[in-house]
């Protein structure tokens, strides 16, 4: 078991990669803290966990409340947990597909909250902890949105740029803590989030990528395990892209 021992907090895992994400931590031996906005979802994912003999429960947050994220950590602590592993996947959509002269304010601030804010204060809260233990690894969830670009998605791109820049800079702050950061920036997965995107986009998005297919929650979770092993012991500040070849 790759995980044994740890303690694991997965922001957005009432459904899929966070989901995938921790059921694969929890197989690997972690405790995992289910971070997700949503009360039923989140309980549903610890159950699940906990039916297969894992450790887990679940606590109800608003990443893009720094408030929420304190009271969060503060469980754990209770808890009496420690923080080993971030994983950093609290995503949203706002008003799908807007183009950036016809976006609100509101399309743009909610989409900054919760990707771009909403990592800042998970990594803020998980390093007070990891830094008195001298170890620790963060796994932020960018996109390939923000390393190529979307159409029509202004907010979501300049969110995942975000996290991938904070990714960056925090990393090499907090390296000689023995804190590993990084980021993982996938292409079109099979979530939730499709949901949002107009439904005739859905027969181009196979043909986007070489592979031809959209990728399944399960493969970036793999990537989640790796960064979160030791596995990875010598990568810091990188941005791995599980895209099916569709940005290279």
């Amino acid at each position: 078991m790759k995980l044994k021992g740890k303690v694991a907090v997965i922001t957005g895992a009432g459904s899929g990669i966070g989901r995938a994400t921790a059921a694969l931590f929890a197989r690997e031996g972690a405790r995992v803290v289910i971070a997700e906005i949503n009360e039923t979802s989140g309980a549903e994912t610890a159950r699940r966990i906990q039916a297969e003999g894992g450790e887990a429960f679940s606590v109800t947050t608003d990443v893009s409340s720094s408030e929420s994220v304190a009271a969060l950590f503060q469980a754990i602590d209770d808890r009496g947990w420690t923080v080993d592993i971030l994983v950093n996947n609290a995503g949203n959509t706002e008003g799908g597909l807007t183009p950036a002269a016809e976006m609100t304010d509101r399309q743009w601030d909610v989409i900054i909250a919760v990707h771009l804010s909403g990592t800042f204060y998970c990594t803020r809260e998980a390093i007070k902890r990891m830094k008195t233990r001298k170890q620790g690894a963060i796994i932020n969830l960018g996109s390939a949105a923000g390393l190529g670009g979307l159409p029509g998605a202004a907010s979501y791109t300049a969110a995942k740029g975000g996290v991938i820049a904070l990714t960056k800079g925090v990393s090499k702050e907090v390296a000689p803590l023995g804190i590993r950061v990084n980021c993982i920036a996938p292409g079109w997965i099979e979530t939730p989030i499709l949901d949002s995107l107009p439904a005739a986009m859905r027969p181009a998005m196979p043909q986007m990528a070489p592979l031809g297919r959209i990728g399944q929650p399960e493969e970036i979770a793999a990537v989640a395990l790796f960064l979160a092993s030791d596995d990875s012991s010598f990568i810091v500040g990188q941005t791995i892209s599980p895209n099916g070849g569709m940005y290279t």
